[in-house]
């Protein structure tokens, strides 16, 4: 029996000593970002078992008598206290993360040449350490921990989405780096043309007196009667006096005349005349005089229809990512009836391919309105603009007009605008990077936009503290563990977020290492004198023999 006094001190020594390393351990990294404690505990173990003698004077008799004696020890035992959460604190470093709910940050080591990792079963570590820094490696600055490992994320595409099959990758921000714009494909609109507008006559009368000259040499005041037929179709039909003040009767050959527009209201349509596109060749003959009959060009351009328009005009960009502004003229026809055309700056582009609904037009689109001022037809249209500068190319670009109402406005020359948005943007220089309490980072650009371009999920496990401990801070994933599951920390709920700018303290608490510094130094001085009793009473022993 005095034997195991010796293996029971021995062994409690032992677990002290292994119990005041652990302390020790968690006094040095008070101070360690993301530390968690390692708390020692104490189990016991059978150090020395004897079996009941034949004839035994602790019990009436055998049949009750005990079987032996069994003489327990102790075993020092860890646990990781993982998911004890330390102190969140501020920190002056962009780059700087802490979790604000459970899991941990998913980061993979490096491969021997210092690049990212592979990954995998092996490589893939779990850290509460937020202490991100970037380094630059193969052209890019990676998040990177204070042991060199790699954070993992998920990576956005061109236009900022993540993707549902998107695969774990290193998270890097280029801050400096120049990026590609982007074209414009579509435009919405979200506005208000005034119903109370200037109206476009459908009918409108000019007179010429200059341009024809009856049979005598009389100039003959000549009227222009203008009707539209469609939206850039206007039919013109000519008149002479009937009864001239003096002079001729003229009758004219060749009226009417049908007359089409382009956008900006230039006329494309006759092309017959001689003198070129917009005159009308009118032959006259005269009822008296030395001259019979006479031919006369008509410059239909001095004389057409004023359009009625609200305008509005948008910067869209060509595939070179240029800015260019496009004219929205919206023409005020009659109640409930509009004409939308399209107008680049004349140098720098020029317009085709009109569709609204299925339905192509040449110069503009027809707009109509219920009298709720809602909009009937079309929903959408779209167009192709063909770009003059170098490298510019074509851009064909869908509107939506879905949104688009007529209402009476505060002013009868301009439209409500709530929203004319376009995709399109002129490439930029990353200028700063910020991090969101949904993991997203976001990068921001000199030209005013900004993208997210990483998402940083987390990682959760079913017994977290079963993980196994590489240091302090980062821990590999293991049986006991349980099952793992990877997702944004928004799906937590609970105002589960990523702290940006911010750091999780170490959990332990240094007045409680001290508390267990003491019990631990008292255990072991009072197991160092069981072993030197114990030792005492083994030379005792010893005297009595001699």
């Amino acid at each position: 029996m005095l034997w195991g006094a010796f293996a029971n001190s021995v062994q409690a020594m032992q677990s002290m000593d292994w119990a005041m390393g652990s302390i020790s351990q968690n006094i040095a990294n008070v101070n360690t970002t993301g530390y968690k404690e390692k708390d020692t505990l104490f189990k016991t173990v059978l150090s020395e078992s004897h079996t009941a003698p034949a004839s035994t004077q602790n019990s009436p008799n055998k049949n009750t008598a005990t079987t032996g004696l069994d003489i327990f020890g102790v075993r020092a035992v860890d646990r990781n206290l993982i998911t004890k959460s330390g102190t969140i604190t501020s920190s002056t470093t962009w780059s700087d993360m802490a979790i604000n709910g459970r899991g941990f940050f998913i980061v993979t080591q490096p491969d021997s040449t210092g690049a990212p990792g592979a990954g995998g079963t092996s490589g893939t570590l779990y850290t509460r350490a937020g202490d991100f820094t970037q380094r630059a490696v193969n052209g890019n600055n990676y998040f990177t921990t204070a042991d060199g490992n790699y954070l993992m994320g998920w990576a956005a595409d061109s236009k900022g989405v993540i993707s549902a099959t998107s695969t774990l990758t290193p998270v890097y921000a280029n801050i400096g780096q120049t990026v590609n714009g982007n074209a414009t494909t579509s435009i919405q609109t979200v506005a208000n043309v005034p119903s109370n507008a200037t109206q476009t006559g459908s009918t409108q009368t000019f007179t010429d007196t200059s341009s024809i000259t009856d049979g005598f040499g009389t100039t003959q005041t000549l009227t222009m009667n203008w009707t539209r037929t469609g939206g850039d179709t206007w039919q013109v039909d000519f008149s002479l006096p009937a009864n001239p003040a003096s002079g001729s009767v003229g009758t004219i050959t060749g009226s009417p005349v049908t007359v089409t527009m382009d956008a900006n209201g230039a006329i494309t349509a006759p092309t017959t005349s001689a003198s070129g596109t917009g005159f009308a060749d009118l032959t006259v003959d005269w009822s008296a005089g030395p001259t019979a009959q006479s031919t006369a060009s008509i410059n239909l351009s001095s004389n057409k229809p004023t359009l009625s328009t609200v305008d509005e005009t948008i910067a869209v960009y060509d595939n070179a990512y240029n800015s260019h502004n496009l004219g929205l003229s919206f023409e005020h026809a009659s109640n409930g009836q509009w004409y939308l055309r399209m107008k680049p700056v004349a140098a720098e582009g020029t317009v085709t391919a009109l569709m609204a609904d299925g339905t192509n037009y040449t110069s503009s689109i027809p707009i109509t309105f219920d009298g709720a001022g809602k909009i009937l037809t079309p929903a959408k249209a779209s167009f192709t603009v063909g770009w003059t500068a170098a490298n510019a190319g074509s851009s064909t670009i869908s509107l939506d007009l879905a949104k688009l109402t007529q209402f009476s406005g505060d002013t009868s020359t301009k439209m409500s605008v709530k929203n004319i948005d376009q995709d399109g943007y002129a490439s930029g220089t990353m200028d700063q990077v910020e991090i969101d309490t949904a993991g997203k980072v976001v990068a921001h650009f000199d030209n005013g936009k900004s993208r997210t371009i990483f998402q940083i999920p987390v990682a959760t496990f079913v017994s977290a503290d079963q993980l196994d401990p590489i240091s302090g801070t980062v821990f590999r994933a293991t049986e006991q563990a349980g099952d793992i599951t990877i997702a944004a920390i928004s799906a937590q709920g609970s105002g589960a977020s990523i702290v940006a700018s911010s750091l999780e303290a170490s959990n332990v608490a240094l007045e409680d290492q001290f508390s267990k510094m003491i019990v631990t130094q008292k255990a072991y001085s009072t197991n160092a004198n069981v072993f030197k009793t114990a030792d005492e009473m083994t030379q005792t022993v010893r005297d009595l023999i001699t």
